[in-house]
């Protein structure tokens, strides 16, 4: 019997190295086999026979190829007798694939490490056999879990190479469909202001040769004719300006000029538009007179907000024209009395194409406001309001007196 005294300080105890091996090799987690020379099995343990699925003693006396599949026993013969003649240890794992065949027959995957046993003159080989069922299936389903992202993956790149596709087709529809709106916006705006040139000279010609007793009939309807044209001329020119902007063609030219000559000009061009008993009173504050920006931008600006004062409001009421000139800047106030802007609408005024909720009864494009901000950003001012609905609307903007547009 071999044994191994430890000796204390309080006692001297003797352990059975054989009682322990066999307490080992009896409750060892993973199976155990001993064969010989022959291959036939010499000794097993309890845990092998249970993965196999044999009685501890069935298993003693057969060959080790029992518990090997059929088709794999002739193999697996060929590399025992190899490696009885180069014997050498063998961990567990590697790139071998092993399968072991239960007593009911049926087949499970195992790992196998092999040792060599010399005892008493005897060679003897020593397995430790492992169950790795769990293993491979977490394994599998794994690689399932992997190849079905993988097919995920190249599912969603394929929709979205497809969506980019389709993104890509749609911005150049859209901008087909631009080019084609700025063509037509242009083309149609100039075809029309020749027409309409004609229209207002005729009036003109009527209004300045008119006389008799319908003179005063006659002159009304001239008038109604005139501001019809004018506001048609005022739409064409915003749509004309909407498609400058849009296309970045649209430079500034400044010049120095005297702005209140300029407002007073324009106010009495748009007289024409004033519906029954309107007035447009215009007051300027101070000497200073003289600005150095673009006039036509500034006149564009002048326009829209005059013209929309007289648009929303009603008959008899007075739209107030202020302008001042003070550190440098060029400030304008355009007042009216009309129906204001609802609460809810005031966040979208300056949105292109937008339009307050109680003037849609009203003709109008929805481009004047959206052209004043633009053409002001581009001269470097700001414009500001103030409104109340039923009550009346206050645009004020200020403007650098030497702009470089």
């Amino acid at each position: 019997m071999a044994s191994i005294r430890a000796t204390g300080s309080a006692q001297r105890t003797t352990l059975d190295l054989g009682a322990i091996s066999e307490l080992l090799f009896r409750t060892a987690t993973e199976g155990l086999v001993v064969v010989d020379r022959d291959g036939r099995i010499v000794l097993v343990n309890p845990r092998l026979a249970e993965l196999f699925g044999y009685g501890e003693n069935e298993l003693i006396g057969k060959t080790i190829e029992d518990l090997v599949p059929r088709e794999r026993r002739g193999d697996h013969r060929k590399e025992r007798t190899a490696y009885q003649q180069a014997p050498r240890r063998r961990n567990m794992g590697g790139d071998t694939e092993l399968t072991g065949l239960r007593k009911d027959g049926t087949q499970f995957p195992i790992e196998v490490g092999l040792n060599v046993l010399d005892l008493e003159g005897e060679r003897f080989t020593m397995g430790l056999v492992t169950d790795i069922t769990k293993r491979r299936t977490t394994e599998q389903a794994l690689q399932r879990s992997y190849a079905e992202m993988e097919e995920r993956v190249e599912v969603r790149t394929a929709e979205l190479k497809h969506a980019e596709q389709a993104t890509r087709e749609a911005l150049e529809r859209e901008k087909e469909l631009n080019a084609l709106k700025s063509r037509f916006v242009s083309m149609a705006s100039h075809e029309f202001r020749t027409p309409l040139s004609t229209i207002m000279s005729s009036v003109d010609l009527i209004g300045r040769y008119n006389s008799g007793a319908n003179s005063a009939h006659v002159q009304r309807h001239v008038t109604k004719i005139r501001g019809k044209v004018k506001e048609l001329t005022v739409m064409l020119n915003d749509m004309l300006s909407l498609e400058r902007l849009e296309q970045g063609r649209t430079e500034g030219d400044p010049s120095t000029f005297d702005v209140v000559h300029v407002i007073i000009e324009l106010i009495e061009d748009l007289r024409d538009l004033a519906k029954p008993g309107q007035e447009i009173r215009y007051e300027h504050t101070g000497e200073q007179r003289g600005v150095f920006m673009d006039q036509q931008m500034l006149m564009n600006i002048m326009r829209n907000l005059i013209t929309n004062a007289l648009k929303y409001s009603g008959e008899g009421l007075v739209v107030d024209v202020h302008s001042w000139i003070r550190e440098g800047s060029l400030h304008v106030e355009v007042r009216d009395r009309g129906m204001g802007i609802p609460a809810e609408d005031q966040q979208h005024l300056f949105e292109r194409f937008f339009r307050a909720s109680n003037v849609m009864t009203i003709q109008g494009t929805g481009l004047g406001l959206n052209i004043v901000k633009r053409y002001l950003e581009l001269m470097g001012g700001t414009i500001t309001f103030d409104s109340t609905e039923g009550e009346g609307t206050t645009f004020r903007f200020t403007v650098p007196t030497n702009t470089k547009t």
